[in-house]
Formats: structure tokens, C-alpha cells, sequence
């Protein structure tokens, strides 16, 4: 079959946003997964009689082989940029991807993998996980080659068993962070039972967000009017920093970036000039908003879905002891 490409163009699938996210969540358990991955590699070598298979993750801007099956120096190759080879086309192919000779097809005669590594021939069937293709399982000949539809339906079942490896991992750790997640809150949640001031629940409260390695944790309260927040507690020494009313009501606050942080919190910019992105969670007793939480970090950064769900049910916790705290005064 045909395909007129330009290799230097990447394929628009390649940087699909939700393919990216697709992958991400499983790219971290390709390590763990390697000598699985390694075994379907083989055997689709073995099945197929080709000198090399890949288990190719594709990056936005690069691939990683994270299994293989073959000789030199595939089998020592870590991965190559999103321009050479052939697997970004495969991405967006519905079953798979095959040519028969590359060195002859339009577009792809001076792709580096015909160039630098001579492949001549290629399938590639894409891995999909929540109907993304985040890699490829695929098959290089250094001969041309006319691949039958049992050759390719051979790489789809072994396709589909390289993802299963991937997300069997995932779902596994996902287990294990939420039943860790779990066992923080319960051991918060008791310490704090015998908090008597601010103080005593930010030192109760730091080993649970030690994780996150914030620079700075404070414990807001409001003032008896509820027109500001006053800071109570702070890791920081900024115990006196006034800041603007936050609402608080809304929902919990994550400011990623510097910008977010000028468009919202000026205040606390100005008390702690190196503060990048801050976690910002309401406190509350009931209905009554009592005051907030905010972990101050020097770096811009990202919260995954995980992470803020932590946070907020922190944010809950240390709002009842706060309450008690209160209540005893």
C-alpha cells in the first residue's frame, strides 16, 4: 500500500492534548513493565520472522522503546526523535500501518530509519488506552516484505497484551497511592484530635504534606468579621501577613503559575517573592468558612487529579480540628 507522507511533517495526532494525558498515565509504569514488554517483543519476532519488534511509546517530541525484541543496535536503542521512523504515522492508522518497502514510497525514502538504520519494511498496529493511541507494537524487516492480515493480526493481539501490561500497572499503583492517601488521612485525623491551637495542627499537619516538598505551609484563619485573612500558623515565620479575602466558598484554589498568582493573590507575592504556584483549600467547620490552607512552592507546577483530591480532603480534616480548637477557646 502507498503512503505519501513528508517525514519532516508530524502527524497532528502526535500532539493531540488528550493523547498526551493518555499517555502520561501510563508512560510511568513502562519501566516496571520492560521485561513483559521485552517478552511480547520476542515473540511477535519468533511469530513473525522479523528481525526486530519495538514496543514504541510516542512522545510529543520523541519515542521511547520501552520493549524489544531483536538484534543490535535496536536492542541497546532507547528510542529516537518524533521525525525518524514511522510509528507517529501509525498512530493515527485504524487497525495498522504497514509498508512494504520504504526506500519506494513517496515521502518516506529519506526517512532517518531508512537512511541511518536501513528498514525497508514496516507494521506497526497502534496501543490505545481509553481509545488513544499512545504507542505502537511494530514489526521492521531490512528486506521488503508483503505482510499478510495475520501478520498484522498478530501485532493487534499482541498489541492489546502490551497495553493490558501497561494498564495492569497503572491501576495497580493507582490502588496502592489511594490506599497510602488513606492511611495519611487516618493518622492526620488522629493526630489532630488533640490539637489545641493552630500551632500544634500545623505541626500535626506537615508530616501528611511532607510529599509535596511546598516551601512554605500556612494556616489562614479569619478574623471575627471575615474581612481578611490573617495568617496563624506558617512554616515560614510569616505569622502576621495579611492577605486579601479569598473566597473560599467557590472551591478549592490551585495557581499553577506566577500569572495565576498576580491575578489573584498580589499579597502574598509581595510577602514571599519566590513563591511560584500555592495550593490554596478552603477551611471549614460545617457551613461556616473559618479560614484557609495554602502550600506556597518556588516552582510553577502541576497538581494531578490524585493530588488535589488529597489536598482538599486535607483541607477538610484540619478545618474540624481548627473548629475544636476554636471552640475550646
Amino acid at each position: 500500500m502507498s503512503h505519501t507522507r513528508n517525514p519532516a511533517e508530524v502527524p497532528e495526532v502526535v500532539r493531540r492534548p488528550s493523547r498526551l494525558r493518555a499517555l502520561a498515565e501510563l508512560e510511568a509504569n513502562a519501566e516496571s513493565s520492560a521485561e513483559a514488554l521485552d517478552r511480547i517483543a520476542r515473540i511477535a519476532c519468533r511469530v513473525l520472522d522479523v528481525p526486530v519488534v519495538l514496543v514504541n511509546l510516542v512522545g510529543a517530541d520523541s519515542q521511547r522503546f520501552v520493549g524489544c525484541g531483536g538484534a543490535e543496535p535496536w536492542a541497546s536503542m532507547s528510542g529516537m526523535p518524533i521525525t525518524a521512523g514511522f510509528c507517529p504515522f501509525a498512530l493515527g492508522a485504524d487497525d495498522a500501518y504497514a509498508l512494504e518497502d520504504a526506500r519506494i514510497e513517496p515521502g518516506h525514502s529519506t526517512n532517518p530509519a531508512v537512511e541511518q538504520y536501513g528498514v525497508v519494511a514496516y507494521a506497526g498496529v497502534p496501543l490505545r488506552a481509553g481509545g488513544e493511541a499512545v504507542g505502537t507494537l511494530c514489526a521492521i524487516d531490512f528486506e521488503p516484505r508483503t505482510w499478510s492480515e495475520d501478520d498484522l493480526g498478530v501485532l493487534a493481539d499482541l498489541a492489546g497484551g502490551a497495553t493490558a501490561e501497561l494498564q495492569l500497572l497503572a491501576a495497580t499503583r493507582t490502588v496502592a497511592r489511594h490506599s497510602a492517601s488513606l492511611q495519611a488521612l487516618t493518622r492526620l485525623s488522629q493526630r489532630l484530635a488533640t490539637a489545641e491551637t493552630a500551632d500544634d495542627v500545623l505541626r500535626e499537619l506537615l508530616p501528611a504534606l511532607a510529599r509535596f516538598h511546598a516551601s512554605a505551609v500556612r494556616v489562614l484563619l479569619t478574623d471575627e468579621s471575615g474581612a481578611a485573612l490573617r495568617t496563624a500558623a506558617a512554616t515560614d515565620g510569616s505569622h502576621h501577613a495579611d492577605l486579601p479575602r479569598t473566597p473560599t466558598e467557590v472551591a478549592p484554589d490551585f495557581l499553577l503559575t506566577r500569572a495565576d498568582l498576580h491575578d489573584r493573590l498580589d499579597a502574598l507575592l509581595e510577602d514571599q517573592a519566590d513563591v511560584a504556584a500555592v495550593a490554596l483549600l478552603p477551611l471549614t467547620a460545617g457551613d461556616a468558612e473559618i479560614g484557609a490552607l495554602a502550600l506556597c512552592f518556588r516552582d510553577e507546577r502541576a497538581f494531578s487529579t490524585h493530588d488535589r483530591d488529597y489536598l482538599t480532603a486535607v483541607g477538610g480534616v484540619v478545618g474540624m480540628a481548627l473548629a475544636r480548637e476554636a471552640g475550646r477557646r
